[in-house]
């Protein structure tokens, strides 16, 4: 699976940004094969047939390749721009769900692999990373509920979301992305409603 690095292409030099694109995208083949912790930095340059100097030249060490990884793999899905007019019209909040779902459904083993182990560091950056996303939207929002506090809203929806794509992951293959956004769309927004 590769990410979609459009916008990192134009900010630095091209073959900085292919030599990055190289580490982070045999980091993700990796993962579903053997899971983060098992990784070494030597698995992740034989994959990318690159040497361990360059790695070190790029990032200091395996855990700065995997924060740029899931950055960069996530900021795509996640970016502000998912909040159209259209979704704003249609009253559509958590604008991150269905290009999430989407690309779980492209990457099942990936994002399978991710959410696999609730303890792994990867699991929790994405998590975090969805955290971002909604705050971010419930911060330009107003009129949720004031007597329920933002970040236990944050909580509530981002535990929602990693919990029904896990189990989307797992069981429910025969729901397409479309439809399972649909159902957690249909729900998910109806926490902030003034009671």
């Amino acid at each position: 699976m590769k990410i979609d690095r459009t916008a990192e292409g134009r900010r630095i030099d091209r073959r900085v940004a292919r030599t990055r694109a190289s580490l982070q995208d045999a980091l993700i083949e990796l993962i579903p094969e053997r899971g983060y912790a098992a990784i070494t930095v030597e698995d992740i340059c034989a994959r990318a047939n690159i040497g361990r100097s360059t790695f070190y030249a790029h990032y200091p060490d395996k855990e700065a390749l995997r924060t740029a990884t899931i950055e960069a793999h996530l900021h795509a899905l996640t970016r502000p721009h998912d909040r159209s007019p259209d979704n704003a019209a249609q009253g559509r909040l958590f604008a991150f769900s269905l290009p999430m779902f989407e690309h779980a459904h492209a990457a099942r083993a990936l994002h399978a692999a991710l959410l696999a182990d609730s303890s792994d560091v990867m699991h929790n950056e994405v998590r975090e990373r969805i955290r971002r996303s909604i705050r971010e939207e419930l911060s330009g929002r107003e009129g949720h509920a004031a007597a329920i506090p933002t970040e236990f809203v944050v909580q509530f929806v981002a535990g929602a979301f990693v919990a029904v794509l896990s189990w989307w992951l797992s069981e429910g293959r025969d729901v397409s992305a479309g439809e399972v956004d649909r159902m957690f769309q249909d729900i998910a927004p109806k926490g902030l409603a003034p009671t």
